[in-house]
C-alpha cells in the first residue's frame, strides 16, 4: 500500500535528463565557444511527464479503490466468511465464550462502544453464532451500568421480546443510551469534513471507516459511502475518477474491480 509521495517520485526519476552540452574550446586560437542557450523546459509542461503521471495516478486511484472496497468487504459480517462451526444450530455458549468476548460496563466515548461492538461482532463471526443467539450472547458480556441497563430493557420489553430482537435494534439501543449526543455530533462533523491529507491515502481510508462505523447514518447505502469517500480525496487525485458528473460511486468500484 503506497501512504505517501513516493509514485511522484519514481515518476520523476523516469523522465530521461537533459545531457549536458560540452563546452567546445577552438584549437586554433584557444578560446571557448560557449553554446547556443538551450530552450528552458518546464517539467510539469512536458507532455510525456504528463502522461507518466496520468499512469502512476491511475495506477494509485485503483490502489485506493481496491483498498476501500476490501475494508467495506471485511467490515460486513456474511454468513459464508464466518470461520467457526456452520449450520442452523449456531454455536454453543462455550463456544462463544472460548472466543473471549470483551466485557462492556457503559463507561466511555462512543469509540470505547463502538470498539467493543467490532469486537463482539468477531466473535459471533470466529464463533458462528446464528441471528437469534447474537443478542442473548453479547448481553451476557454487559457489566455495570450497562448491565443494570439491560436488566430494565428486558423488564420492560419482557424477556423474549428482548432476547428475540435483532442485532441491529440492540446497537441502536445501545447507542442511543451510551453514546451522548455531542459525543455523536462531534464524530458526524469530523467525517463531514473528513478529507486526505498529502498522498497517505492509507491512513485517510483507516480513519474514514473508522468514522462510518460510528455513524453509518452518514454513508448508507453503500454508494453514498464511496461517493463521500471520492469527494475527500485531494483534487488530483478526484478530479481523474470523477470527471462525470452523474458517476456513482458502485460505478467507480466496479470500473476498478479485477
Amino acid at each position: 500500500m503506497v501512504t505517501n509521495g513516493s509514485n511522484v517520485l519514481r515518476v520523476l526519476e523516469m523522465v530521461p535528463k537533459r545531457p549536458r552540452r560540452p563546452i567546445n574550446r577552438s584549437p586554433m586560437s584557444g578560446s571557448f565557444k560557449t553554446p547556443k542557450k538551450a530552450k528552458k523546459v518546464v517539467v510539469g509542461e512536458s507532455p510525456a511527464f504528463q502522461q507518466l503521471i496520468n499512469q502512476q495516478l491511475e495506477a494509485l486511484i485503483s490502489e485506493i479503490v481496491n483498498h476501500v472496497s476490501a475494508q467495506m468487504g471485511n467490515g460486513t459480517h456474511q454468513e459464508g466468511g464466518r470461520t467457526g462451526r456452520s449450520g442452523s444450530n449456531g454455536c454453543t455458549y462455550k463456544e462463544f465464550v472460548a472466543c473471549k468476548p470483551k466485557e462492556y460496563d457503559g463507561k466511555g466515548s462512543a469509540i470505547t462502544l463502538t470498539r467493543w461492538v467490532e469486537k463482539m461482532e468477531q466473535v459471533m463471526d470466529i464463533s458462528g453464532c446464528t441471528e437469534g443467539q447474537k443478542v442473548k450472547y453479547a448481553a451476557s458480556s454487559l457489566i455495570n451500568k450497562a448491565l443494570t441497563w439491560w436488566n430494565t430493557q428486558i423488564q420492560a420489553r419482557g424477556r423474549v421480546a428482548a432476547l428475540g430482537m435483532t442485532w441491529e435494534d440492540f446497537k441502536a439501543l445501545m447507542v442511543e443510551k451510551f453514546c451522548p449526543s455531542n459525543d455523536m455530533q462531534r464524530l458526524e462533523e469530523e467525517l463531514w469534513n473528513h478529507n486526505m491529507v498529502g498522498a497517505n491515502h492509507a491512513s485517510y481510508t483507516d480513519r474514514f471507516h473508522e468514522l462510518s462505523r460510528m455513524v453509518p447514518h452518514l454513508v448508507t447505502p453503500e454508494s453514498k459511502r464511496i461517493d463521500r469517500y471520492i469527494r475527500g480525496l485531494v483534487p488530483q487525485i478526484r478530479a481523474m475518477e470523477v470527471k462525470d458528473k452523474d458517476l456513482t460511486g458502485m460505478q467507480l468500484r466496479e470500473r476498478h474491480s479485477p
